[in-house]
């Protein structure tokens, strides 16, 4: 295969896949919870984002574990809310 097809096959590869939308499965739906909600501290997120591993696949809320952890952003206090 010359330089010039496989330069078109590569470019064509990456438009089909840049271009392909995924489906995620919907988020599961719980019965409503009657009564007072304990809330959830900020040590408790702090903990989970540390348990987060970077680099793997997005989850319902199709937001990567690497921008939960980013230096520039501190959502703990955020999500506390």
């Amino acid at each position: 295969m010359d330089r010039k097809k496989a330069l078109k096959r590569w470019r064509d590869y990456f438009e089909e896949i840049s271009t392909a939308e995924f489906t995620h499965p919907a988020i599961p739906s719980t019965a409503p919870t009657h009564g007072p909600v304990q809330m959830i501290t900020v040590e408790e997120i702090e903990a989970t984002l540390k348990k987060m591993r970077p680099g793997k696949a997005t989850g319902p809320d199709d937001v990567a574990a690497d921008l939960w952890k980013s230096k520039y952003w501190y959502p703990a206090e955020w999500l506390a809310k």
